[in-house]
């Protein structure tokens, strides 16, 4: 014997509202905010980098900010000259300055490397474990080296 239970005809429609929030906290677009976020704040002396070491990049010096160290490299984020990409910026002693610039509006996954040092934009809430597999480690709330 079976019964039928009426279920109102709105009990869909919230259950999918519930589960779409459910996954909208999950998603690294959280993260991409924070990192937006970081932008609106004042640029302090550590966020700023030598015009000789901007010289050859495509980015606005005034909207660097400084995300962590990893031994002689600095990671800095910016956003490129006419401002449509965010980009990621890496300074060693040991080379020169170099940076790469993404258009999406989620930068995850974005990498530089001089050759050296490999640095690598990943979002709060980036499922980390593969990465970690192929030889990631974490750097802050930002960035992932190798």
């Amino acid at each position: 014997m079976t019964l039928a239970v009426p279920v109102p005809r709105w009990a869909g429609a919230v259950a999918a509202l519930g589960v779409s929030v459910l996954l909208a906290g999950c998603t690294p677009s959280d993260g991409v905010q924070d990192l937006e976020a970081l932008f609106d704040e004042e640029q302090q002396a550590e966020d700023v980098l030598p015009d000789a070491q901007l010289a050859d990049l495509a980015v606005d010096g005034d909207t660097t900010r400084r995300l962590g160290a990893d031994g002689d490299a600095t990671f800095y984020a910016a956003r490129s000259g006419d401002g449509a990409s965010t980009c990621l910026v890496l300074t060693s002693t040991e080379a020169d300055t170099i940076a790469g610039c993404t258009m999406t509006p989620n930068p995850t996954g974005t990498e530089v490397s001089n050759g050296t040092d490999k640095v690598m934009f990943v979002m709060p809430g980036t499922d980390f474990t593969s990465l970690e597999r192929s030889g990631w480690t974490r750097l802050g709330d930002f960035l992932a080296v190798q």
